[in-house]
């Protein structure tokens, strides 16, 4: 019985934190005023609550924070394209689909790295160019595999395509409210 009362306690507790840990109600009064001004609120504060220092940045901070979880979200996609690839449950008619996401998450990382350089030295016009690149890459992606909705892989290709395009578009938000005098 006390074994039973121990487990339970322990799962409730592991359910309590893990809700906790995955909803904006716990990330600071700035970082949740950031984010609200972005047009994706959830998905900045889930991003940026991976990195401690979010929760005390001030918005030039949290623009390069949005910008290593951007080239990390890239990364794991592209990392799931690459074992796509070499994978068996992928018939030919997807390898072109694959090759093209790949080549452009490959590009969209580099594009992300070039925008860490704009951000150090506030360089909005250079963030918004780069970031823009770096999301009609997986526009180019998406391109490439929109035959492929079908299938479960290439569906959740696109979801997370989709859901980089959305952390361009708040990198591109903080970014202007760390720079509003430029633009």
């Amino acid at each position: 019985m006390a074994m039973a009362c121990v487990f339970y306690l322990v799962v409730f507790l592991s359910l309590s934190i893990s809700v906790t840990a995955q909803t904006p109600t716990n990330a600071s009064a700035s970082l949740t005023t950031a984010c609200n001004k972005t047009p994706s609120p959830y998905l900045c504060v889930k991003h940026l609550l991976n990195f401690n220092e979010s929760q005390t940045a001030d918005s030039h901070l949290l623009t390069g924070l949005m910008v290593r979880a951007a080239a990390k979200y890239a990364k794991e996609t592209a990392e799931q394209v690459y074992r796509a690839r070499r994978g068996t449950f992928f018939g030919s008619e997807y390898e072109d689909c694959l090759n093209d996401c790949s080549e452009s998450l490959e590009d969209a990382i580099a594009q992300l790295d070039d925008t860490t350089k704009a951000v150090d030295v506030r360089d909005f016009g250079d963030i918004e160019a780069w970031v823009g690149a770096a999301a009609a890459d997986t526009t180019t992606c998406n391109e490439s595999c929109k035959g492929g909705n079908g299938n479960p892989q290439i569906k959740q290709l696109l979801d997370r395509n989709n859901e980089f395009a959305k952390l361009c578009e708040i990198i591109v938000t903080l970014a202007k409210l760390d720079v509003p005098a430029q633009h």
